[in-house]
């Protein structure tokens, strides 16, 4: 059966009283908590998720199964209360995100941190698209870290809400979902039959972020966003975007005349080594 009774669930899941709230996070109260386990005085983080009503009846919904499973490989223990109104996910609590700790205004060498926290971001993600899985959200508030003399010591893929596996047989995806910010152009441009690639684009505009201090593309608005990414990368073609021209968002940036050509990354970026501006280029 796609579900789990709650029989079978509490098998596989702590006491949620166990746990003592120490303060909300997040944007919104209610979506994230700071937490203590009164038994071991860990602190942990929690966040809680509604199942629909009409699926209560049924127990646990297998899409929330699958969530654990992506969790549990990072240390993730999950509960849900006897009602069968709630979801509890707790996992270890990591206190500063990639956003806060760029917006810190104490002295930062990012350019030194840079490839230990790609290696260690890079090699989260290949597991998850191994595990044949797509985050479709990644941007710096959804990457935790913790740091030990100065370097990073751990650091932590977080918020699977709209992760999709991408096991056969397939389907067209939806692309209503992520910060725009860090879409990759094949989802501004409309295209539901997208891959892993999209979260690659999304680590490459979190790591020039990192760089610049400042988002790479800024707005909330598709064809502006595509705007500022074809101003930087040149306008793509059939040569090198094969299909391309077939998306009918695409149509209106082909007026463009003349074509805009890519901008040179290495005067957008000085202070990237040759290395470091090779894993930004597209080519």
């Amino acid at each position: 059966r796609p579900f789990l009774t709650p029989d079978q669930w509490d098998a596989i899941t702590h006491d949620y009283k166990d746990f003592e709230l120490i303060r909300a996070e997040g944007p919104r109260f209610g979506e994230m908590f700071k937490c203590k386990l009164k038994s071991t005085k860990e602190v942990v983080a929690m966040k809680i998720l509604t199942i629909p009503e009409d699926q209560k009846s049924n127990g646990i919904p297998y899409s929330i199964l699958n969530h654990f499973s992506i969790l549990k490989t990072l240390h993730t223990v999950l509960r849900t209360d006897l009602d069968m109104e709630d979801v509890f996910l707790v996992f270890e609590y990591i206190d500063v995100s990639l956003k806060k700790f760029l917006a810190t205004p104490f002295p930062i060498d990012v350019l030194k941190l840079g490839k230990p926290f790609l290696r260690q971001a890079l090699s989260g993600l290949a597991y998850l698209h191994v595990q044949k899985i797509i985050h479709r959200n990644l941007k710096p508030n959804n990457i935790l870290l913790s740091f030990q003399n100065h370097e990073i010591s751990k650091l932590k893929l977080t918020d699977f809400g709209v992760a999709k596996s991408i096991e056969p047989p397939l389907s067209p995806y939806s692309i209503n979902m992520g910060d725009p910010c860090y879409k990759a152009p094949e989802l501004l441009l409309g295209f539901t039959n997208y891959s892993t690639a999209v979260d690659i684009w999304s680590m490459g505009c979190i790591f020039a972020e990192m760089i610049k201090f400042q988002p790479l593309f800024i707005g909330n608005d598709g064809p502006k966003i595509l705007t500022e990414i074809f101003c930087l990368l040149g306008m793509p073609t059939e040569e090198n975007w094969p299909g391309v021209a077939s998306m009918c968002s695409f149509i209106e940036f082909e007026a463009f005349d003349p074509p805009i050509k890519p901008k040179d990354l290495a005067a957008e970026f000085p202070k990237l080594e040759p290395d470091g501006l090779d894993l930004l280029s597209v080519n």
